[in-house]
């Protein structure tokens, strides 16, 4: 977007807006975005922003902050919202940047602060003395293109980094916040607490690592988001130590802290992360899930089915979109499990076919859909926005979420495909079948995955590979 059309959309609010201004924001807004790409997918992307910030939890970043840097100076927070970051701490000025106008409309700053209308990329600030912020939880399926596009140059040119396009909306922001921010500047973020061991993080971390910078994560408790299912970290990183010392730190109930020995907090650290086109071409693999675009319309119930007049052997194939109601003591999904478990409990089950021509009744189902149900980045990219490529069935299906020792895993007798929180593993034998499902023999990894959320543990598809790789003795191909 030209430069001129960037500063005739930026406005300082600092009152509430009327009718007239509000009419000429929502144009100037429609305008900022219009690179952007479809108004569906800028307002998609707009909904998966607004997460509001607790205020014990913008209290408790500035706490941080003001221990470091008992007065911040000039501080900017990106993705801002209504600015509530103005209103704590210590500072000479604050400066926020938010897109939306709607949430524009309802700020109320201090006298030092501002808040501008405008996209957080749209200026190259070098001088700031503090960055703050809670930046959007977005996931990269459903960033707009152009945005992405935009923000990733952006990034690049500032920082020689090209952003994975696996990236969420909060890395593209945390690098942002690391370029705007002083050599002696510190940067206090609210983002996912697995951004520490994640390979899509890889590249923010490695950009941290090689300046020297100091980092402090401290995991939240799982209560702080009731709406992301994501454990949370306030993250500080503080230019004006290069000693690269990285320190893990969890949240109590009581809001006071503990060091952690490693992200997962145990002494043996984080199992590795296996590449996927490492693994042995015709040998035992972990895949993830499909991601059919919307799980609510392209997946059934067994009752969604029937009322719908969907055929089980021609419209419809088995899935599992979850294990959580499966007793662990199963350790097979054959047709009487699938139906005692699935079918009849009302789950998730079944997955439309697209790898044949719709009947009239699948034809008739897809045309009632509303536009709203798939109003997804997935879904909208697509040509058909349900056309997806049909996955393999796995030999076993693997839950990607666990409480206690080990995730659950199950023989796939009833040939159903792996979707969503569910890995599908491939190529295995009877013997590696049977030790996958018991767990490679009574293997205890709770603490050495990262914490996930409601008291859950995430093994991540790279990390199941590896155990794959570790428990069969697999040989990896090199140069891949």
């Amino acid at each position: 977007m030209p430069r001129e059309a960037q500063r005739e959309s930026r406005n300082v609010v600092s009152s509430p807006l009327k009718s007239p201004l509000i009419r000429k924001r929502q144009e100037e807004f429609k305008r900022l975005t219009k690179a952007w790409g479809p108004s569906a997918s800028v307002s998609l992307y707009l909904e998966r922003c607004q997460v509001e910030t607790p205020d014990t939890l913008v209290e408790a970043t500035w706490q941080h902050v003001n221990e470091l840097r008992p007065n911040a100076g000039k501080v900017v927070d990106f993705g801002a919202g209504d600015g509530r970051f103005s209103n704590f701490g210590s500072y000479d000025s604050y400066v926020g940047y938010e897109i939306d106008t709607g949430i524009c409309e309802d700020a109320n700053l201090r006298k030092r602060a501002e808040l501008i209308n405008a996209c957080a990329f749209s200026d190259q600030i070098t001088d700031a003395d503090v960055c703050v912020g809670n930046p959007p939880f977005v996931r990269n399926q459903d960033l707009p293109r152009g945005w992405r596009e935009h923000a990733s140059e952006v990034l690049r040119i500032r920082s020689g980094v090209q952003v994975s396009g696996l990236a969420n909306a909060w890395q593209y922001f945390f690098f942002l916040a690391l370029m705007s921010v002083k050599e002696t500047g510190l940067c206090a973020l609210i983002i996912p607490f697995e951004w520490v061991s994640r390979p899509s993080s890889k590249a923010v971390r490695d950009f941290i690592i090689k300046e020297g910078w100091n980092v402090s994560v401290y995991r939240l408790v799982e209560t702080t988001f009731k709406s992301v299912l994501t454990t949370s970290s306030i993250t500080i990183v503080d230019k004006v130590e290069r000693e690269g010392k990285w320190s893990y730190f969890e949240e109590s109930a009581t809001g006071t802290y503990s060091t952690l020995k490693s992200p997962s907090g145990s002494t043996d650290g984080v199992i590795r992360y296996q590449r996927h086109r490492e693994m042995p071409p015709a040998g035992p693999r972990a895949k993830r899930g499909l991601s059919p675009g919307t799980q609510k319309i392209l997946t059934l119930t067994e009752g969604e089915r029937v009322r719908f007049g969907l055929d089980a052997r021609h419209d419809v194939v088995p899935c599992i979109t979850t294990m959580r109601h499966l007793p662990g003591d199963v350790r097979a999904l054959d047709h009487a499990s699938f139906q005692r478990h699935f079918r009849a409990n009302n789950q998730k089950c079944w997955l439309i076919r697209t790898d044949r021509e719709p009947s009239a009744a699948l034809a008739a189902y897809l045309a009632t859909v509303p536009e709203i149900d798939y109003n997804t980045a997935t879904c909208l990219q697509r040509k058909t926005w349900w056309q997806f490529t049909m996955p393999d069935v796995p030999d076993v299906l693997f839950s990607m979420s666990f409480k206690g020792r080990f995730p659950k895993a199950v023989r796939n007798h009833s040939k159903a495909r792996a979707v969503g929180g569910v890995y599908g593993i491939y190529n295995l034998t009877a013997d590696q079948e049977e030790l996958v499902v018991g767990g490679f023999g009574g293997l205890d990894i709770s603490r050495r995955v990262v914490a996930h959320s409601n008291g859950l543990h995430k093994i991540e598809i790279g990390q199941l590979n590896a155990l794959l790789v570790d428990m069969f003795g697999l040989d990896i191909q090199s140069g891949g």
